[in-house]
């Protein structure tokens, strides 16, 4: 269980970050954090993997206190994080030593270490990469190599930071459905930071934070409608609508067609649609 207590933050005294979140996500569960840039997505991740100790409240991990120090390594191994920005997390000469410098690092034994690495190449498809020195390689294949490193770890949690900022449409899309299909093989739990929509489409549950505070949190069904309702840019809005169709046939139609798009409206949608086809809203 990862679980924020009352947790704030502040990187000046007097100016917080984060302010009086409380969280719990049980291994397994898939949380969205959505939020426009300086809402204290990133700082929250950071928290939530022990980078950053909170100034009030409490982050554990199976009842791992961040603040402890003698607890912090463990944390890290159970939860791992990709960052932003690739090269802050990028230190090995060639993918293959990037992706095997974890596994080092937990006292796997090199035979382990090679099983993993090679897997890890042919899931995220980039065993074209493999002795790529890692300066070499675009944005995007940094975006990849960094995932991969990660989930080569088999922590309890992962933690995405932006994890697809730097990927055209398709090489996104065809990363999000393979963390998707290691979540599920896996059981990890997730946690994926984005400001788009189709990214967090895995996602059960959606937290969507302003000056630090939750100020949304609900499922999939809701956001779009709430997100409308506050007058924020929809990114990725169609993707959404198209994946819903999929369960209630018509959605995406009824809601382009709706005039004014509330959450009374899409509730009233979802309602009447799901009572013509089976009761299907279920799955969303």
């Amino acid at each position: 269980m990862l679980e924020l207590k009352s947790v704030s933050f502040a990187y000046r005294e007097g100016h917080p970050v984060v302010r009086d979140i409380s969280l719990r996500l049980p291994r397994g569960a898939r949380l969205a954090v959505m939020g426009e840039n300086g809402s204290g997505k990133t700082t929250l991740a950071h928290l939530m993997c022990g980078l950053l100790r909170p100034v009030a409240g409490d982050v554990l991990m199976d009842g791992l206190n961040t603040s402890d120090p003698g607890s912090v390594h463990e944390i890290r191994r159970r939860v791992g994080i990709v960052f932003q920005d690739p090269d802050d997390q990028l230190i090995e000469t060639t993918v293959e030593r990037e992706i095997g410098f974890g596994l080092r690092n937990l006292g796997l034994v090199p035979a382990e270490v090679r099983k993993r690495v090679d897997r890890a190449l042919t899931v995220f498809s980039i065993e074209h990469l493999r002795r790529r020195p890692c300066h070499l390689l675009s944005a995007g294949e940094k975006q990849t190599v960094t995932v991969a490193s990660i989930f080569a770890m088999k922590p309890d949690y992962v933690l995405l930071d932006e994890s697809t900022s730097l990927l055209d449409t398709e090489s996104r899309l065809h990363l999000v459905a393979t963390v998707e299909r290691l979540l599920t093989e896996t059981g990890a739990g997730l946690v994926f930071v984005s400001t788009r929509l189709e990214d967090v489409w895995m996602c059960d549950r959606v937290i969507f934070l302003r000056d630090g505070s939750i100020d949304f949190d609900g499922g999939k069904e809701g956001l779009a409608a709430w997100l409308a309702e506050q007058g924020f840019h929809l990114t990725g809005l169609s993707f959404l609508l198209s994946r819903m169709d999929r369960v209630l046939p018509g959605f995406g139609h009824r809601i382009s067609s709706c005039g004014s798009l509330t959450a009374d409206a899409v509730s009233g949608i979802l309602t009447e649609l799901a009572g013509s086809s089976g009761g299907g809203a279920a799955c969303l």
